[in-house]
């Protein structure tokens, strides 16, 4: 999408909501601070007007180049103005700005594309209600292979690169894990591996927990994967150091 005009915005006039697609990482804000710094901000942020309010606007896009620009304590940020009429339009503005770059891990991935896939099934309500393409009141199913789901991936996966398999594991990934997990898993380096997260989000909700206590907490440093809190959690057996390299290993080659 192209924007004609660029405008520098006070930072003061810009809201930042609490429903984004990508939550803050402080340490990635802090960087990006730190290129800004050396080589001034390359990519404006993306800003919405605010109904109502006067010179005030809501972010689209562009959060840790948003935080970057004010720990340098500056005033003002260059942006885009949206054109995004519906909030929708402004939640799919953000997706597939992020999408299109490089800095998204794995958590963010699956969480992107499940926004996408919401989105579309809301720009699509005959799917969403069963119709389908008969309108012959199909039942919504609710398997990876849903023909809707099919049909939302085969539109979306041409525009931003990737297969529509590859979407529908990572909305299946996004669907499995439940909003504890989710939170827990932000900034840990299992929120960067698909094949982590693909095996966390198969498991009940209480399991997932469990997994997470066992890999996040003090008790078992040596227990670093998902895998390894399985064979504890089933057999009360702790994986053997040349069993940890060998799945690191395998691990570094599925990642």
């Amino acid at each position: 999408m192209s924007y004609p005009d660029l405008h520098e915005i006070p930072l003061a006039s810009i809201e930042v909501g609490n429903d984004r697609a990508r939550d803050l990482d402080p340490a990635w804000a802090e960087a990006l601070s730190a290129l800004i710094a050396a080589q001034g901000q390359l990519q404006p942020i993306i800003i919405r007007p605010i109904e109502g309010a006067f010179r005030k606007y809501s972010l689209v896009a562009g959060l840790h180049r948003l935080e970057g620009v004010r720990l340098l304590g500056r005033e003002t940020i260059p942006a885009y103005l949206s054109a995004a009429e519906s909030d929708d339009a402004a939640r799919l503005e953000e997706v597939m700005e992020n999408l299109g770059r490089y800095d998204l891990i794995a958590l963010d991935r699956c969480h992107h594309l499940y926004d996408l896939r919401q989105i579309w099934l809301r720009k699509h309500p005959n799917f969403a209600n069963g119709g389908g393409k008969q309108g012959g009141g199909k039942s919504f199913p609710t398997a990876q292979d849903a023909p809707e789901v099919f049909g939302f991936a085969a539109t979306v996966a041409e525009q931003i690169g990737l297969s529509k398999r590859l979407i529908n594991i990572a909305v299946s990934i996004w669907t499995g894990l439940t909003p504890q997990t989710r939170r827990r898993l932000t900034g840990t380096k299992l929120a960067t591996k698909q094949t982590e997260l693909k095996a966390l989000s198969e498991e009940s909700p209480v399991r997932q927990a469990r997994i997470l206590d066992l890999i996040l907490g003090d008790d078992h440093p040596e227990i670093e994967n998902v895998a390894a809190a399985l064979a504890y959690i089933e057999n009360g057996i702790q994986p053997t150091a040349l069993e940890k390299r060998f799945r690191a290993l395998s691990d570094g080659l599925k990642s």
